[in-house]
């Protein structure tokens, strides 16, 4: 039986490697701050950067593949500036430590938020204003953003004068991962760009996420962050081990491959294995999977050197048979079964002469079982109806 996997590399189609593009920028952020600051999503904004001296840089993040969400009158644009206004007026951000940007991909720009991105002195920002109520002034039809930009141009002068002149506007690529590629371009395999990459954006979402569930504040360590990435790229980087990319499914896909029954699950089933151990199974068979795919597409391992690896496994498991009927051939079917099983879940190998990650040999044999080329209990192939035979 055949499960659908997801493989990992470019698994999820898109420009972001899979991602939205608010972990692509909270990474970029965890990656480029300064010793000390700390880094959250969807706390002040979708992405801020705290600094150690209470200061922080709240960003937008717009995605722009549909339509221009900085066009004069977008209603995106000024729902931002509105937002950020009312944040003033409620205490939740500071006027003088807080800094504004708007990030915008693909590139886009407009008349109004490069007047704005452009003014930061008080005569600069007052003509900016007194120009876009003078635009405003003239339209004869409502527009679909007057709420929000009434509502901004409403807001105390000093606000205003804070937001415009601490106001960036960012549309410089349609690559949002550009920059992270950039930081490891130097000294990693151009063939691993990618998967460090999409290792690093899942990093960051995945603690926030956790930290979420743990009812914490979404917001993780900059320096923490650096040196985890850092210790991942130094170890992916280093070519007597193979890294895995992948972390572990959730638990959704993991209770979906469990009740579809595949055959490497049919065969623990035989041999009545705990559920603790089938999940354990299901989640090594998958990364595993992932792993094969990333590895072959990045030219890491050749797709002769994982026959081999599998023909190498094969042989392994009959002589851990055969070694566990001699040493337990009264014990029942399933017991030796069992043993079997659990003696190939813990053996470690290297493939091609290189290290592979604890879940690698354990998911290798599930796939092999899950082929039917090998098998835990005795009569597998006979229990499960199947005409081949190791």
């Amino acid at each position: 039986m055949d499960v659908a996997l997801k493989p990992v590399k470019h698994s999820a189609q898109g420009p972001y490697l899979g991602f939205g593009l608010q972990p692509v920028r909270m990474c970029r952020h965890l990656l480029r701050c300064q010793t000390g600051a700390q880094v959250s999503l969807e706390l002040l904004d979708d992405v801020a950067v705290h600094y150690p001296n209470g200061s922080v840089d709240v960003e937008q993040t717009k995605s722009a593949t549909r339509k221009n969400p900085v066009s004069d009158w977008s209603i995106e644009l000024w729902k931002t500036f509105s937002n950020w206004a009312e944040a003033l007026a409620a205490g939740e951000l500071i006027a003088n430590k807080t800094r504004f940007t708007l990030y915008v991909t693909p590139q886009r720009t407009g008349e109004f938020v490069s007047a704005l991105h452009a003014a930061t002195t008080i005569e600069e920002v007052t003509a900016v204003l007194a120009y876009i109520k003078s635009k405003l002034a003239r339209l004869r039809e409502p527009r679909e953003c007057d709420t929000y930009l009434n509502n901004f141009l409403n807001a105390p002068p000093e606000h205003q004068q804070t937001i415009i002149s601490n106001f960036r506007f960012i549309s410089d690529t349609d690559d949002p991962v550009a920059e992270i590629r950039e930081l490891i371009a130097a000294t990693v395999n151009p063939a691993l760009w990618d998967d460090i990459c999409a290792y690093g954006i899942g990093l960051a979402k995945e603690r926030t996420d956790r930290r979420i569930r743990d009812k914490l504040a979404p917001i993780l360590d900059g320096d923490r962050f650096k040196s985890d990435f850092r210790l991942f790229v130094q170890k992916t980087n280093t070519p007597a081990l193979l890294t895995s990319f992948t972390t572990a499914p959730p638990p959704a896909e993991l209770k979906a491959v469990v009740e579809s029954r595949p055959a490497f699950i049919q065969q623990l089933e035989l041999i009545g294995v705990e559920n603790s151990e089938v999940v354990r199974a299901v989640s090594d068979y998958l990364r595993t999977s992932a792993d094969k795919t990333t590895w072959a597409e990045a030219g890491l391992v050749f797709e002769e050197s994982l026959s081999d690896w599998d023909e190498f496994l094969i042989a392994r498991h009959g002589s851990i048979k055969g070694e566990v009927a001699d040493l337990h051939g009264e014990k029942e079917a399933n017991v030796r079964g069992r043993l079997l099983y659990r003696q190939c879940a813990k053996m470690e190998a290297a493939l091609d002469g290189r290290s592979v990650p604890s879940h690698f040999v354990h998911g290798s044999f599930n796939d092999l079982a899950n082929l039917l080329k090998l098998g835990w209990h005795p009569d597998y192939a006979a229990l499960l109806g199947d005409t081949h035979h190791e």
